[in-house]
């Protein structure tokens, strides 16, 4: 094989000033050598499966991985410590591993359209057989409450439904960065089925997080906010955020940490009395500004 067709790779650990930029710095020599076929955007594929596209900042001789790099960095949990092995495929197309700070690949999320029979996978057609064989991982799966009594084979193939439509709706959730309480107990798979069609949908540009409403957040004044949510946008000195309804208008509403968690505080009551929201209402919230914590609500009513 010619020197010029041989892969490139080079290697960058994840610094907590990395997360901060919000940007991964290419490395010089690579950028002397490659840095004239580089394009405005650059194609990063991972194990899983999932081709990104990331916008490509120029600075003089420096280049960033930047548009839509803080996406990816949040899709697969990227921390302090990880460490990422770029190899190089022409023409702007990378592709990348991703290892933890045990120095060992990381179980990537589940990608359910990979479980399909044919999957587009590096810009062709190839039979799921054929698939490179990566572990993915499911975190902990909501649950469903079902009132109705089967037995036998019925019971059976009620519960393997619903424990399906529960992938396909935790799947289709990571694939829209739309977080959700993970400790939610759905009351029916109908339930399920309508926040599932809810979700495709949605359109997010920005992080979100969906409150189903609960007997409980109409009464006690208090609504926890996802714990992924939480984590990766949220520092314990917030101590106020803003609601705006499409509208236009806003609600300020004090959230208290507690518990392990953060919740909704003073001024969450009067944000449910003026939009009149019931149990069994939907909530999408998006972030839309980090520095004063502002966020854009939109209401699904239970029909």
């Amino acid at each position: 094989m010619a020197m010029e067709d041989t892969p490139q790779h080079f290697f960058k650990v994840i610094l907590a000033s990395t997360l901060q930029d919000k940007k991964l710095r290419i490395p010089d020599k690579f950028v002397r050598e490659f840095g004239d076929e580089l394009l405005a955007f650059a194609t990063v594929t991972v194990p899983d499966g999932r081709v990104w596209r990331v916008g490509l900042y120029k600075d003089g001789e420096k280049n960033w991985f930047h548009h839509g790099w803080p996406n990816f960095i949040e899709y697969y949990s990227i921390r302090d410590g990880y460490f990422l092995v770029f190899e190089y495929k022409k023409r702007s197309n990378f592709h990348v591993i991703i290892l933890d700070t045990s120095n060992l690949e990381i179980d990537y999320p589940y990608n359910f359209e990979r479980s399909k029979k044919e999957v587009i996978h590096h810009g062709e057609t190839k039979k799921e057989s054929e698939m490179p064989r990566n572990k993915c991982k499911m975190e902990g799966q909501v649950e469903v409450n079902t009132n109705t009594v089967h037995n036998g084979e019925d019971e059976h193939a009620t519960r393997f439904k619903d424990n399906e439509n529960l992938h396909k709706l935790k799947a289709l959730l990571e694939d829209k960065r739309i977080s959700f309480s993970r400790n939610y107990k759905f009351s029916s798979a109908k339930e399920i089925e309508r926040l599932f069609t809810l979700v495709s949908s949605l359109k997010p540009r920005n992080p979100s997080f969906i409150i189903m409403l609960r007997p409980s957040h109409l009464y006690s004044r208090v609504v926890y906010l996802p714990a992924k949510f939480v984590n990766k946008y949220l520092t314990r000195d917030i101590e106020l955020n803003k609601l705006r309804a499409s509208n236009g208008r806003e609600w300020p509403v004090q959230i208290g940490w507690m518990y392990g968690g953060c919740n909704t505080m003073q001024g969450w009551t009067e944000f449910l009395n003026d939009t009149k929201l019931k149990v069994g209402d939907i909530c999408v919230f998006e972030l839309i500004r980090i520095e004063d914590l502002l966020l854009d609500v939109s209401v699904f009513k239970e029909s």
